[in-house]
């Protein structure tokens, strides 16, 4: 009698054991579909991208609070691209710096959870003479000046 409540209760362990290996799998894994298109658990996957469109070189340093992209040197056309997930929490923020040589033109904050989730997945800046116009790729509107450059 005591052998088959054991063996019961190894049997009830396993079981709950291997539920658990197959929800956490589920969880972690990128199967989860909307819109016939493969997301995380945070949800789609998110792109910056900033376009340098003047005729200087434009500096750009890009990060979050735990990120850091690095500074990079942009010629006219060329493009400072990053991907990722939002946060659970929906605070997930970057922001940018940009130069022109020795003038500063201001740190900006390019992406905003609560701003940018419903604006843009594909989220398109493009820098040109007098600021930062932002694009949206999910809404027909035409490019806004988000940010005048300081100087």
């Amino acid at each position: 009698m005591i052998n088959s409540s054991k063996g019961n209760l190894i049997s009830i362990m396993s079981s709950k054991v291997t539920i658990s290996i197959v929800v956490i799998s589920f969880i972690c894994s990128e199967a989860l579909q909307q819109d016939r298109e493969l997301i995380s658990i945070t949800g789609p996957l998110m792109t910056v991208s900033i376009q340098n469109e003047n005729d200087y070189h434009l500096g750009v340093h890009c990060k979050s609070a735990n990120k850091d992209f690095g500074f990079r040197l942009l010629k006219k056309g060329e493009i400072y691209e990053w991907k990722f997930h939002n946060n659970l929490t929906k605070t997930t923020l970057y922001f940018c710096g940009f130069h022109d040589g020795q003038i500063d033109k201001g740190i900006f904050d390019i992406y905003i959870a609560l701003r940018d989730e419903e604006r843009c997945k594909i989220c398109t800046w493009k820098a040109v003479e007098d600021g930062i116009y932002g694009y949206s790729d999910k809404r027909p509107q035409p490019a806004l000046l988000f940010y005048k450059w300081l100087k």
